[in-house]
């Protein structure tokens, strides 16, 4: 078989090359699969690159589900997740949010971290970056603007809008 790149939750988003997968059938589904039922439809180290667009915050067990991308993916796969940011409204005012994800949620999963014997999963941690939208009102506009937003999250809620992570699965 050979080697697979998955779109999980794709919802009506289609990339090319990229298997889309969802739990509801849209016209970019290609497989119709919930994500909190495991095992998922895939063999051991099948997977090379996977997507998680705002997906994660939705599901029911977060390291099962690692162990699970774990599983299918391929030593050196890349794994791309986006996230809302737990400083962000928009974390918490949708009600199908289970999750809210910090700068170092995934260093959990890292074989450095120190609590890394609770979980099967190991993934090196290669890119997190703070997202501002711009939705295209005045207040997002204005924020975006604003100097030293790094510096001012530390204090401040709404800087952000989203948290995106690149993984690479260690095995």
């Amino acid at each position: 078989m050979s080697a697979k790149k998955l779109n999980l939750g794709c919802g009506n988003v289609r990339i090319s090359g990229f298997l889309g997968v969802d739990r509801l059938k849209t016209p970019a589904v290609d497989l119709v699969h919930d994500l909190n039922i495991i095992p998922y439809p895939f063999a051991d180290n099948s997977v090379e690159e996977i997507i998680a667009d705002n997906a994660l915050e939705h599901l029911n067990d977060i390291i099962a589900v690692a162990e699970e991308l774990y599983r299918i993916c391929q030593n050196g796969a890349i794994i791309k997740i986006s996230l809302p940011y737990y400083k962000s409204s928009g974390a918490f005012t949708d009600p199908t949010h289970k999750h809210f994800f910090t700068e170092n949620s995934f260093q959990y999963f890292s074989p450095e971290h120190e609590y890394n014997f609770y979980t099967k999963a190991k993934f090196k941690v290669i890119k997190t970056k703070l997202l501002a939208k711009n939705f295209g009102d005045r207040r997002h506009k204005l924020r975006n603007l604003l100097p030293f937003k790094q510096f001012f999250n530390f204090f401040l809620f709404n800087i952000y809008d989203e948290i995106y992570f690149e993984l690479k699965c260690i095995k």
